[in-house]
């Protein structure tokens, strides 16, 4: 999945686009983990938010907007309940579910990851 690809797909108009279209990300270091409960600096956070998708993204001027939930709501101020899109996939094609993100934040907070 990767969180940033919607925004480098607006192309202003008159712009024409080269033929070979390659994306060179200069990190300036090299990253201790790729691991997303491991990540504690910028050059892995880089690479993270151009890899994975979450919940929400953020838009062009830093507001929460649809990433894999097409939608989200909170009717008690205690529990968000989020409405994933239905063509999300891995990169293998299996089906993004709901399962995917609460194993997410399990993992996070088990001690064993050392988040």
């Amino acid at each position: 999945m990767a969180g940033n690809v919607a925004l480098a797909a607006d192309v202003p108009a008159g712009v024409t686009l080269a033929e070979k279209q390659t994306l060179v990300r200069n990190n300036g270091s090299e990253v201790q983990s790729l691991d997303p409960h491991k990540i504690e600096g910028v050059p892995e956070s880089n690479i993270s938010r151009d890899l994975f998708e979450g919940l929400l993204v953020s838009d062009l001027d830093g507001h929460p907007a649809p990433g894999v939930a097409e939608s989200w709501d909170n009717k008690d101020a205690k529990v968000w309940t989020f409405h994933l899109r239905k063509d999300a996939k891995w990169s293998d094609g299996t089906p993004v579910t709901a399962q995917d993100f609460v194993y997410r934040w399990q993992r996070s907070v088990d001690p064993n990851t050392a988040s």
